[in-house]
C-alpha cells in the first residue's frame, strides 16, 4: 500500500489523485487479501457478476449504472482501450469518472478490457496504475498472434518472456491479467495448450486466463472436457456467451440457445473457478445508436439465462 501511495503522489494528476483518495477513504479501493477477507465474512462464496460493455458504449455512463443495478450485476467489464469508453491516454482523468459514475449505483469497474500484452504497451502502466488506484483487480489483456510463417515454438518463448515482465508489473500494482482463449487461425490461446505453456512459470494471481466458453467450445469441440481439466486452475475469469454452427459457418446467439454444452455449465457450477463472471453479448451491433436499446434488452434476457446455467 505504501508503495502504491508513492505512485499516487508521483504519477496521477491531482485530479486523479483526488478522486482515488476519496474511494479510498469510503471503502471503495481495497487491497487483494482485503477483498477476499470480505467475502469470507460475507459468507457469499458467487463470483461478481458483470456485463462487457461494448455493446452499452454509447449508452451515458450514469445510465450504465442504473442499468447495472436493474438486472443485479456488480458492474462492467469496462473497454479502456482505443475506441473504448475510455481511451488509454485519457485514462488518468476519465476512468474515475467512469468509476464514481457506476459508484452511485453501488456498481463498479469489475475487470476492465485493454490493449495492453507489455509493460511497453502505449500507455500500459497510465492505465493499470489508475486502475489499481480505482480498486480494480483483473484486466483482460491484449492478444499475442502468430506469424504462422514462422516456427511456432520459438515465438511462444518470446511471448512467454513478454508475458513475463508484464507480470512483475502486474505483482507490483496488485492487478490480475486475464488472458482470453479465442477462436481463430493466429490466436495464441486458440487451443489453450499454447496458453498454458506461455503461462506456466507465472503464478496465476498476476496473469490468468479468461476462459471463454464459446471460443472453447468453437477450438474444442468434443474435447472441451480436456482442455478445460488443463487450464482450470489458471482460470481467473469466466466469459460467457453462446454460438451455434450453421452450415459450416459460426454465428452468435443468446446464451443458452446455442452449441455451447450445458455439461460445460455444469462443471464450471460444480467447481466454480476464483474471480469474476463476465456476461458478452455479440449477436447485435454495438456500433449502431439505434440498436443500443435492442442490447440492453439482449443482456436482460441473457443474465436469467446465466442465473440458471451457473447460479449467479
Amino acid at each position: 500500500m505504501t508503495r502504491l501511495m508513492t505512485d499516487r503522489r508521483s504519477f496521477l494528476a491531482s485530479s486523479v489523485s483526488l478522486a482515488a483518495a476519496s474511494m479510498v477513504s469510503s471503502g471503495g479501493s481495497r487491497t487483494r487479501a482485503a477483498e477476499q477477507d470480505s467475502t469470507k465474512v460475507s459468507d457469499s462464496q458467487k463470483s461478481p457478476v458483470c456485463i462487457f460493455a461494448k455493446h452499452l458504449q454509447l449508452m451515458p455512463w450514469t445510465e450504465l449504472a442504473e442499468f447495472c443495478r436493474e438486472i443485479e450485476v456488480d458492474g462492467i467489464e469496462a473497454t479502456i482501450r482505443g475506441g473504448g469508453q475510455v481511451e488509454p491516454q485519457d485514462a488518468a482523468e476519465k476512468m474515475p469518472q467512469l468509476s464514481e459514475s457506476l459508484a452511485a449505483t453501488n456498481t463498479r469497474i469489475v475487470v476492465m478490457t485493454t490493449d495492453i500484452n507489455s509493460p511497453e504497451s502505449p500507455h500500459a502502466e497510465a492505465v493499470l496504475r489508475t486502475a489499481a488506484l480505482l480498486g480494480v483487480t483483473h484486466y483482460r489483456m491484449a492478444y499475442y498472434r502468430y506469424d504462422l510463417s514462422q516456427p511456432l515454438l520459438p515465438q511462444l518463448s518470446a511471448f512467454a518472456r513478454q508475458a513475463n515482465q508484464l507480470a512483475k508489473l502486474n505483482h507490483e500494482l496488485g492487478l490480475t491479467g486475464v488472458y482470453q482463449n479465442h477462436a481463430g487461425s493466429s490466436y495464441v490461446g486458440g487451443p489453450l495448450w499454447d496458453l498454458q505453456m506461455v503461462l506456466r512459470d507465472i503464478p496465476s494471481s498476476d496473469i490468468a486466463v479468461a476462459y471463454d466458453v464459446r471460443h472453447a467450445t468453437v477450438e474444442g469441440n468434443l474435447s472441451w472436457p480436456i482442455d478445460l481439466a488443463m487450464i482450470r486452475d489458471r482460470i481467473g475469469t469466466v466469459y460467457v456467451k453462446d454460438y451455434r454452427a450453421v452450415n459450416g459457418k459460426i454465428e452468435n446467439v443468446p446464451l443458452g440457445e446455442g452449441d455451447v454444452s450445458e455439461a460445460l455449465f455444469k462443471s464450471l457450477r460444480q467447481q466454480p473457478p476464483p474471480g469474476p463472471v463476465s456476461l458478452h453479448m455479440e449477436y447485435i451491433s454495438h456500433t449502431d445508436p439505434k440498436q443500443v436499446a435492442a442490447c440492453a434488452d439482449a443482456y436482460r434476457k441473457d443474465r436469467q439465462t446465466l442465473r440458471r446455467l451457473l447460479g449467479v
